[in-house]
């Protein structure tokens, strides 16, 4: 828990703990990327990673007795992605500072604690939709490409009528996935609110449409397919028109600075902070993410 106490003047303070129990409805990725314990460390402005891949060989026989083994080796792609800065500021008067708020406390450590929440919605926000910016060009902040970007190729689906959803659609954008060979059946979409209606009324009072009300503290709708199981998740944040399939586990958010929080030097009648976090997503294999597009 988050407590004045925590505000010792000249003291960099984590905020990892706190950042994952806050805001989980507003941020699905980041929350359920961090309750399952995917987050890894990051050392440089650029994350850098060896594609997971198996080799495809589908003929593995051997002779009896054979002293000349095969060997083989898996195609390994090298895949990077940016680190981005999120940084908010905080100050308040000293007048400010000594009141105490019914329900709340000490008002600057509830300033500190809606900054924090804004930068994890800054993050969800990057993660999930984030175009890729290496600070060549303006307005040279560093930031990293969001899950929507990392969809393998072959795994991108349009619809086939503009502006309608089919059951057929979604159950062989998954295929795709399976087709690809991912092993978990555990996938999770990331969709918006318009799409989102329109695939509920494909199971409108089916039973195939599974509410479950916690999966890692989130709200999701499962879709059960031949192919493994669909969870759908509300997200703000998610283009309007696209539908982002993932299987989890081959996800990642890397730190290279954790959240956390800075007392900067009192200047006058002031008292000041900083909260920051330096962070990207690593995302293990391109074939563990699918993509459907609404056509226009």
């Amino acid at each position: 828990m988050f407590k004045t106490t925590n505000l010792t003047a000249g003291e960099k303070i984590s905020l990892v703990n706190e950042i994952t129990k806050i805001g989980i409805q507003d941020t699905p990725l980041t929350s359920l990327l961090m309750a399952k314990g995917l987050v890894g460390k990051a050392n440089g402005t650029v994350q850098t990673w060896r594609e997971k891949s198996l080799d495809t060989t589908s003929d593995v026989g051997a002779i009896e007795g054979s002293e000349t083994p095969v060997f083989y080796e898996s195609a390994r792609a090298e895949l990077n992605n940016i680190l981005e800065i999120f940084s908010k500021g905080v100050s308040i008067s000293g007048t400010q500072n000594a009141i105490n708020v019914t329900g709340q406390g000490n008002v600057f450590s509830g300033e500190v604690a809606d900054r924090l929440l804004e930068i994890k919605v800054a993050m969800e926000k990057a993660f999930t939709s984030g175009t890729r910016n290496d600070a060549s060009l303006t307005p040279f902040i560093r930031r990293m490409d969001g899950i929507e970007k990392w969809a393998h190729a072959s795994n991108l689906l349009t619809g086939a009528a503009s502006g309608i959803v089919t059951e057929d659609e979604v159950k062989n954008t998954v295929k795709k996935l399976w087709a690809q060979g991912n092993q978990s059946g555990q996938y999770f979409a990331l969709v918006n609110a318009d799409l989102k209606e329109k695939i509920d009324a494909l199971y409108k009072d089916k039973y195939s449409y599974i509410a479950q009300q916690n999966v890692f503290g989130l709200i999701v709708d499962t879709i059960r397919t031949n192919y493994g199981s669909l969870n759908l998740v509300l997200s703000r944040h998610a283009s309007v028109d696209k539908m982002t399939i993932f299987d989890a586990s081959l996800l990642s958010l890397d730190y290279l600075r954790q959240p956390e929080f800075e007392a900067l030097a009192k200047v006058g009648d002031s008292v000041r902070g900083l909260v920051t976090a330096e962070a990207t997503l690593r995302v293990g294999s391109k074939k563990g993410v699918a993509q459907y597009t609404l056509k226009a």
